[in-house]
């Protein structure tokens, strides 16, 4: 069984992964600030305003949260496909090495 890495493949997937993340931070920021904004925006309904206040506060960083978790994902994934190229290298110079050595 033959196997075949191609690492240009793996660069170009885990680059449009890590501009998606960049995006979903962006727009986590952008979600953050306008529910920060509307915490404001309540006036005189004092109440409306601590019941909405309770709710943003334990969810405004929510975006941003997953925007780091895909982003160190596609660190991770990186990495391991990094040790798999390495490991490939290796095997394959060994391989030739030892039919070499069999001439």
């Amino acid at each position: 069984m033959a196997h075949e890495i191609r690492p240009g493949i793996v660069h170009s997937s885990l680059v449009r992964v890590a501009g998606d993340g960049q995006v979903l931070d962006t727009a986590a920021l952008a979600a953050r600030s306008a529910g920060d904004a509307l915490k404001d925006a309540f006036g005189t309904a004092a109440d409306a305003a601590a019941a909405f206040a309770g709710f943003w506060s334990a969810r405004s960083g929510t975006g941003e949260r997953i925007s780091a978790l895909v982003l160190h994902q596609a660190s991770c994934v990186a990495e391991a496909a990094d040790a798999f190229i390495d490991a490939d290298g290796v095997m394959t110079d060994d391989a030739r090495s030892a039919m070499g050595s069999l001439q």
